[in-house]
């Protein structure tokens, strides 16, 4: 499982997801949490981040937001040498094949389907790590 010192992005264009998303986190034990309300805005925050002495170690991101999506924003991480092998956890409604499964070829580490429970998120927190450090 990540350590509780894991520095965190949460990703989501709804201000109520973001909350609920970083709520959960906390209760958890998180407490290095960045949220961010678009994938531009994210990025910005990921480069920054990395430039600084907390990188961002797990992302979770909204999978359907205006602008460039969760998918698209996993696509930019995805690119960037310095991020190949960041954990990264698509939140959705959907379940949609077509998205899953360009994402899942996109390299994202797991899923998370709204609304999700404290328990889901422990389970894909867990899949997530044991994907990344095995």
């Amino acid at each position: 499982m990540f350590p509780k010192e894991t520095h965190i992005l949460v990703v989501d264009d709804s201000l109520n997801i973001r909350r609920l998303v970083v709520d959960s986190l906390n209760r958890m034990g998180f407490t290095k949490i960045t949220a961010a309300e678009d994938a531009v805005e994210a990025f910005n925050k990921l480069n920054s981040a990395a430039e600084s002495d907390k990188p961002v170690q797990l992302v979770l991101s909204d999978l359907n937001m205006p602008g460039p999506s969760g998918l698209d924003f996993l696509k930019q991480v995805r690119s960037n040498d310095s991020y190949q092998t960041l954990p990264f956890i698509l939140v959705t409604t959907e379940s949609e094949k077509g998205a899953v499964i360009e994402a899942a070829m996109a390299g994202v580490s797991g899923y998370i389907v709204k609304p999700f429970n404290i328990e889901t998120l422990t389970k894909r927190l867990k899949e997530a790590w044991a994907k990344h450090n095995s």
